[in-house]
Parts: C-alpha cells; sequence; structure tokens
C-alpha cells in the first residue's frame, strides 16, 4: 500500500489552475469531485472518507496522482490538474 507521501508529490501547490469556464457542465462536475479528492487527501482523510465524500477509490485516486505529476515531454513539467479533467490526453498513442 502506498504512503500518503507517494500519493501526494511536493510540487502540487505549484500546479496550474484550469480554466473551468472551458469544461462542459458534466466535465466540470468530475474535474471538481476529482480535485476534491485530492485536497481531502492531502488534508489528510483516509481513503475510506474520501470514498464516502466523493466516490472516488483509493485505486482510482493514485491512478490520478500519477496522471497529474506525469511530465509533459515538450516543457517537462507535470500536467497538474490538467490530469483531472476527464478524456484529457496525458500520453500520446503510440501504435
Amino acid at each position: 500500500m502506498l504512503n500518503r507521501e507517494d500519493v501526494l508529490p511536493p510540487e502540487e501547490n505549484q500546479w496550474q489552475e484550469i480554466d473551468e469556464s472551458k469544461l462542459t457542465l458534466a466535465e466540470r462536475c468530475v474535474y471538481r469531485n476529482r480535485r476534491r479528492a485530492l485536497e481531502l487527501s492531502r488534508k489528510g482523510s483516509s481513503p475510506k472518507e474520501i470514498f464516502r465524500m466523493t466516490g472516488i477509490s483509493h485505486a482510482a485516486l493514485v491512478r490520478l496522482q500519477k496522471r497529474c505529476t506525469t511530465q509533459n515531454p515538450e516543457t517537462g513539467i507535470s500536467y497538474g490538474y490538467e490530469g483531472l479533467i476527464p478524456r484529457s490526453k496525458i500520453k500520446k498513442f503510440i501504435r
């Protein structure tokens, strides 16, 4: 099982904010719920509490965190909160 330090990187407070006005209503709802789950984890909530409040399991939270911390190959900077946007492309398709 991962420790809280494995899930929440120190650079998270430097992630660029997302312009939610560009998202559809459905995307905005999913994005906010995912972000809330990350914030609850940062504040020390247990995985059980996070699931009860957001419906996001610990495994899904870890997957989302990995998406957020993946580095953009063009800029070398983590994708950050962009990784929480539904259907956002993080990895290029390679055939």
